[in-house]
């Protein structure tokens, strides 16, 4: 897989509002961000595979200072862990008053819309 084409897919499928992660054909490792050889045994061998979306708050924060103009601060930033055996760093929204969700807490997929392009989110779960 040409690393030009390494995310193609990947945001195709968030257009379609679609989690996908690269799962690696050979030793089974869920992985992200997507690269080149699974970083477990090192193989070519992998392919996008579709993901229900739901995990648990690894770590939160609040942003105050925008990564490029166009970002709308504060904002909550967390890495997820998701149910599959991967991790992904995305915004947080939603949940009771906006507030930062406790570590462990559990989420699922949304989505958000910046600057004209579909972004997976988190949420938190409300039971």
């Amino acid at each position: 897989m040409s690393t030009s084409g390494l995310t193609e897919d990947f945001w195709t499928a968030v257009g379609r509002r679609e989690l996908v992660r690269p799962v690696c054909g050979d030793c089974g490792r869920n992985f992200f961000t997507p690269q080149v050889a699974c970083p477990a045994c090192l193989s070519e061998n992998w392919t996008y595979e579709t993901s229900d979306g739901r995990g648990r708050v690894y770590s939160a924060t609040v942003v105050h200072k925008p990564p490029s103009p166009g970002f709308a601060v504060p904002f909550r930033l967390g890495i997820v862990d998701l149910d599959e055996g991967w991790s992904m760093l995305a915004e947080l929204v939603g949940g009771p008053g906006e507030r930062l969700p406790a570590i462990d807490a559990p989420v699922h997929v949304t989505w958000i819309e910046r600057e004209g392009r579909v972004l997976p989110a988190f949420t938190e779960d409300i039971s």
